[in-house]
């Protein structure tokens, strides 16, 4: 599941779900985060999380970037998302919500 606001650079970004997969030393691949039975696309803590955006650099190119978004931060940063709060604040409450 991807939640993306309009495509202008340096508004919200991209919030996105991911999972992890390390080699154990056993040799088998384990997904991360570990999950009991099925993993559920709403269940936010069946994922780990990012924000990906785009930031405007001196030369008027754009570079792109991904933060780390933890669980308890999601639902507050899908707001944002949706009412298209600047990345600034955005990027703001991440770093002060730590």
């Amino acid at each position: 599941m991807k939640l993306r606001a309009n495509h202008t650079p340096g508004c919200s970004g991209t919030l996105c779900q991911r999972t992890k997969k390390k080699k154990l030393k056993n040799g088998k691949i384990q997904e991360y985060p570990i999950v009991i039975g099925e993993r559920d696309r709403n269940n936010i803590l069946h994922w780990f999380w990012h924000l990906s955006f785009k930031l405007k650099q001196t030369d008027g190119s754009f570079k792109s970037s991904t933060v780390s978004v933890r669980a308890e931060q999601v639902k507050a940063i899908q707001n944002f998302i949706t009412n298209n709060i600047q990345l600034e604040a955005i990027l703001n409450y991440l770093q002060s919500s730590k």
